[in-house]
């Protein structure tokens, strides 16, 4: 099982890899549309900026136990992707690489006994402090894939993969609307009991279909596969 040290080392690799990437852009790169509906690169750079912000406050609630919210507010959360989105690509780069800087930092000087703290972090969903890597490392991730530069599901960790499938299917039959199943092809994946259909593939292109909707060439159904409902 992956600790929050090696999830962190996954972090680190894949925010290089995305700023590497990023810094071949230029303004207009970052003015074109992202794959997420109505954000462009610029918002999606704003967003990762400011939740690696937002997630260095769930380290603090686990370092200090003190309650200290990712965001002020979902008003205050769009409000800032917003502002930042239009600035130009060298202050996006910049404004990325000092947040992500301050979250690895944060993160790597937790003490052990913080991991083990319950935070609270967006949508109300409790967790321990040792998950707060997991979600820092989905967002770099699957955003570096909505910045449309290439990133591929196949291309994902697989490490990672496998643990965030446990933690994105939760809930998919109710998305699904109906009782579905999900069956790996490359590994021992599996989700669901029966009594509906099954959902086989990749571990890759199933976590790429329940996080985005992006229907890979491995994957399976009896008849057409089923609209799901938003993931978290």
């Amino acid at each position: 099982m992956a600790t929050p040290h090696d999830v962190m080392d996954l972090v680190d690799s894949r925010t290089r890899d995305l700023l590497l990437a990023l810094g071949a852009l230029e303004d207009a790169d970052m003015r074109a549309p992202s794959l997420l509906p109505g954000w462009t690169r610029g918002h999606v750079v704003t967003h990762l900026a400011r939740n690696a912000d937002a997630l260095v406050n769930l380290l603090t609630w686990a370092r200090t136990g003190e309650e200290t919210p990712m965001y002020a507010s979902p008003a205050a959360r769009d409000a800032d992707i917003e502002a930042g989105a239009h600035r130009d690509a060298d202050a996006l780069l910049d404004d990325l690489t000092e947040a992500s800087v301050r979250w690895i930092t944060t993160a790597r000087q937790l003490p052990e006994e913080a991991w083990g703290r319950t935070v609270v972090a967006r949508g109300g969903k409790e967790v321990p402090g040792s998950w707060v890597p997991m979600l820092r490392a989905g967002e770099v991730i699957v955003h570096h894939y909505d910045l449309d530069l290439g990133y591929t599901p196949e291309k994902w960790p697989q490490g990672w993969v496998s643990l965030a499938l446990h933690d994105a299917t939760r809930g998919l039959s109710d998305r699904a609307g109906e009782l579905l199943a999900l069956r790996s092809t490359d590994s021992g994946f599996g989700v669901g009991d029966g009594g509906g259909r099954t959902v086989s593939g990749t571990q890759s292109d199933l976590l790429a279909w329940v996080t985005r909707g992006i229907v890979g060439p491995s994957l399976t159904t009896a008849g057409d596969l089923p609209e799901l409902g938003p993931w978290r």
